[in-house]
């Protein structure tokens, strides 16, 4: 169907792919976080592990979550001022 170019090009992103979301998924559960954008994936992920398990997906942003419609708002509100009770 595909050649073995394009098969070989397609699995090596694959795999590059996979690869930059784990060391991700690690950076975001084991560093210490010096960055606002860092803190805030840190915050969103640990959500997702222990609040809201079926929302907040992104561990290296947030873009498929909002496409999917399965972003985590009250860290929105939260970085407002705002909780979620108001």
């Amino acid at each position: 169907m595909f050649s073995a170019d394009v098969r070989e090009m397609v699995f090596a992103g694959t795999l590059v792919g996979y690869v930059w979301y784990d060391v991700c998924h690690y950076y975001i559960h084991h560093s210490k976080t010096h960055f606002p954008f860092t803190q805030y994936l840190k915050e969103y992920h640990i959500y997702h592990h222990y609040r809201t398990p079926l929302l907040g997906f992104g561990v290296s942003n947030t873009l498929w979550d909002i496409v999917f419609g399965t972003e985590i708002t009250v860290l929105k509100q939260k970085s407002k001022g705002k909780t979620s009770t108001e």
